[in-house]
């Protein structure tokens, strides 16, 4: 029913009025990794494929968007108004295939992007470790039979588990036990770790990846070191924004200015904090375009995936979908 009605309204000419009519609220997009195997069919809201984010772009060239950095964003709104058809790309984490996946694309149509960098697998430089478990549970759909010599015996006396049981275990030691336990787990399900690190499947950028990327003009911007903020205290959040700023510095050579909340998540005392940090924009995953009236430390976004449709990805980017919101809003109040 969604895909006829959005279809009629696009063929109705309603996707380029509510352009025009929204054309002074800026829409920043939001995407995540990219698919190097099927880890858009494991995670399709953060694995995107290659050729739908290709296709994304492409969309974005048709409509006449040409993507600006949220320096110039924050420029805008500190003058008193936004210019017509302001879009910004933004792009989380620092998934290792967005260097084939995203860059190359982004080069062709000259857009200007936004990576949000958590930097501690950066450093580290193995698969996420939580991800990479969820991954191969789900990819055998069976339990981890423990061998008798697994790194895990002294701390269970469970013969088999499954993915709750071994993050539950692994919550209570130090990160020290992670790619032991993977490494365990790829090999029981015939994974091959090794082959993993080559062609980047759950893995961050090398180090000096991104500092190649912002060489070349991609922004790199604060995502907290370990992806993690809204459940922590103040001073830990504050030591893991000081610590993502010290790494993207290392790698850029600059001083990151922007921030996006992990999971879009955010204690409202955590903005102050921000503040004090004099962090210029802040970005939520609030799926909606951008007010004035927005808070420049709670910024919508428009989170893009590979579960949306190019339809409806269309509807969103031209605010359709933001004025179809507020009729059903205004009609609910009328009630």
């Amino acid at each position: 029913m969604k895909t006829i009605l959005l279809t009629l309204c696009k063929w109705l000419g309603l996707f380029y009025l509510a352009k025009q009519i929204t054309a002074r609220r800026p829409r920043i997009l939001c995407y995540h990794g990219i698919s190097v195997d099927d880890e858009h069919l494991f995670s399709p809201g953060v694995f995107m494929q290659a050729n739908t984010f290709a296709g994304r772009m492409a969309i974005l060239e048709r409509w006449g968007y040409k993507p600006v950095s949220l320096d110039e964003l924050y420029r805008q709104h500190t003058s008193g108004r936004y210019n017509k058809d302001t879009l910004v790309i933004t792009i989380d984490d620092g998934w290792a295939a967005i260097e084939h996946g995203m860059l190359p694309v982004l080069k062709k149509y000259n857009f200007n992007a936004t990576l949000y960098l958590s930097s501690y697998y950066v450093i580290k430089q193995r698969p996420v470790f939580k991800l990479s478990c969820y991954y191969l549970f789900w990819k055998y759909n069976a339990p981890f039979v423990l061998a008798a010599d697994s790194c895990l015996k002294p701390f269970t006396s469970l013969q088999q588990l499954d993915i709750d049981n071994l993050l539950s275990i692994w919550a209570k030691l130090d990160s020290s036990y992670e790619q032991v336990i993977l490494q365990e787990l790829a090999d029981y399900f015939g994974e091959d770790l090794t082959k993993w690190q080559q062609n980047g499947k759950l893995m961050f950028l090398s180090a000096g990846k991104v500092t190649a990327m912002a060489e070349q003009g991609l922004a790199i911007e604060l995502h907290t070191h370990r992806h993690k903020f809204s459940e922590l205290n103040l001073a830990d959040a504050a030591k893991e924004l000081a610590d993502n700023q010290h790494h993207i510095t290392q790698l850029t050579g600059k001083t990151a200015q922007h921030f996006c909340f992990p999971r879009g998540e955010y204690q409202p005392q955590q903005l102050n904090l921000l503040a004090a940090q004099q962090v210029k924009t802040a970005t939520t995953t609030e799926n909606e375009l951008v007010s004035k009236n927005d808070s420049l430390l709670m910024l919508p976004r428009l989170v893009d995936n590979d579960k949306v449709s190019e339809l409806e990805f269309e509807a969103e980017l031209t605010g359709l979908m933001t004025l179809l919101r507020l009729a059903a809003s205004l009609v609910k109040r009328g009630k």
